[in-house]
């Protein structure tokens, strides 16, 4: 795989709690991204960059485990929020934003619990906020997804048949019918953004060699998760945004998350599979809400 020339090079700085990688991009006030499982940066990079765009400065930390933040920086949620914070004082930076989406949910509600006058909004996207647990990955999955050799046969599949690999992504994360699944597909295949997106969020996720471990501590983390605890204690605004047809996370994490947090607010994308904030018919509204949502609040 060759040099991607819209990722930027990142910096790796040592605090009080170990070294975090990280890039900045874009200027203006100042937002905190937490990335999903099998990420790093770069996909907070990708993924959150409709807030660069719209005049906000991105800080995308590698979660520890990814790429070169080593996992001693914060095994659990907490460790990675304070983690965080650690990096913030480092680059001068008082208050922020936090954005998370998937597994990047769980360290933007604990960075917002325990740094309250640090954090001025959250906006959460089909995050985890109770027990997720995958159970075991087949020996294919595991040679497909889980191997960078498998990730390159993906990463050339998606060039070659796009369709068909898109297709196979959104069976496993949604519960679109099969009429809806073929509308869906077409729809981003027609779409040079949607489908630039895709073919984009793959290859923030190769090489897995770079990831596993952080993915692994994911894996465990979140299946130890009953329901996370003292959400009550955020009192900055909450934007908690998840797709009703999210199969991989249920928005049942979405309504106990509003349920606990006072005067949050859920935000349903129509339509929505995991990827739905980016993917779906509804993916411009969606973004919209958010971008418009910290614009007021930050």
């Amino acid at each position: 795989m060759g040099k991607n020339f819209w990722i930027p090079e990142s910096l790796v700085i040592t605090t009080e709690k170990g070294p975090v990688e990280y890039a900045v991009i874009g200027e203006g006030k100042p937002i905190l991204a937490f990335h999903g499982g099998a990420g790093g940066y770069d996909m907070s990079v990708l993924i959150y960059s409709i807030l660069s765009d719209a005049g906000f400065s991105l800080i995308c930390p590698s979660r520890p485990g990814y790429l070169k933040t080593p996992l001693s920086s914060g095994k659990t949620f907490a460790e990675q929020a304070d983690l965080s914070a650690k990096l913030l004082d480092e680059l001068g930076i008082d208050k922020v934003g936090v954005i998370g989406g998937s597994a990047g949910g769980p360290p933007t509600y604990e960075f917002a619990k325990r740094y309250p006058e640090q954090t001025k909004a959250i906006v959460v996207i089909d995050g985890v906020s109770r027990t997720y647990d995958q159970g075991e990955v087949s020996k294919l999955n595991e040679m497909l997804f889980l191997s960078d050799p498998g990730q390159k046969l993906q990463l050339w599949s998606l060039k070659v048949f796009p369709q068909a690999v898109i297709k196979k992504i959104l069976e496993e994360e949604s519960n679109l019918t099969p009429s809806e699944l073929k509308e869906r597909v077409e729809h981003i295949i027609d779409d040079p953004v949607k489908l630039d997106f895709i073919m984009k969020f793959y290859q923030t996720m190769y090489p897995y060699s770079d990831r596993k471990a952080g993915l692994w501590n994911d894996v465990e983390k979140l299946a130890a998760i009953d329901k996370i605890k003292d959400l009550g204690k955020i009192t900055c605004p909450a934007l908690i945004m998840h797709g009703n047809r999210d199969d991989d996370v249920d928005i049942a994490h979405a309504e106990y998350a509003v349920s606990e947090i006072s005067g949050s607010e859920l935000y349903v994308i129509k339509e929505g599979t995991h990827f739905g904030f980016w993917v779906s018919d509804y993916a411009e509204e969606a973004q919209k809400k958010a971008v418009d949502f910290f614009k007021m609040h930050i």
